[in-house]
């Protein structure tokens, strides 16, 4: 037989079968390692069995101590969340936020709409869209206006340099 340290508390309590206590027995008288492990069990089970039993305090008061409060220690990080965060709007351009029915819908650049029950909220809804559609291509026309003005604007010199002088 193997060592019997797997089967140390069966062998204990005599719960193997007859036969493999019989073995256990002679491995015993052979093994002193297996030998101590079970003088060691059974003194730890007389232990258990003659101490008396206590009964738990029930007024067990526990004295935690605070922790220092650190606002300074999470100042920068949250800054500097928060200087990214009005960075990331500023340059998304327009920024549209709603809450409708418990659902939060945000929109950067042009206005974003929900539909509604009833005909005349579709039609709200279409009036809604068509804004938001005329101001993005309105925000394009200034654009484009700009970038031809700043071209005029450079390429008249180069058009007076070419032009021959007049003889009048």
């Amino acid at each position: 037989m193997s060592h019997i340290t797997e089967r140390l508390a069966e062998f204990i309590f005599e719960e193997l079968p007859a036969t493999e206590m019989a073995e256990a027995r002679r491995h015993l008288a052979e093994c002193a390692n297996c030998r101590d492990q079970v003088n060691r069990f059974q003194q730890t089970i007389s232990m258990l069995q003659t101490s008396p039993e206590l009964e738990p305090p029930r007024n067990i008061v526990f004295d935690f101590q605070k922790p220092a409060r650190r606002f300074w220690r999470w100042f920068p990080a949250a800054a500097a969340v928060a200087a990214v965060l009005l960075m990331a709007i500023t340059l998304a351009g327009r920024l549209h936020v709603e809450w409708n029915d418990s659902k939060l819908t945000i929109a950067f650049g042009q206005t974003v709409t929900t539909p509604q029950p009833d005909a005349s909220a579709g039609l709200a809804t279409e009036i809604q869209r068509l804004k938001g559609h005329l101001a993005y291509l309105e925000d394009r026309q200034q654009a484009i206006e700009t970038k031809t003005m700043v071209m005029a604007s450079t390429i008249q010199p180069i058009v007076q340099a070419q032009r021959p002088p007049s003889g009048d």
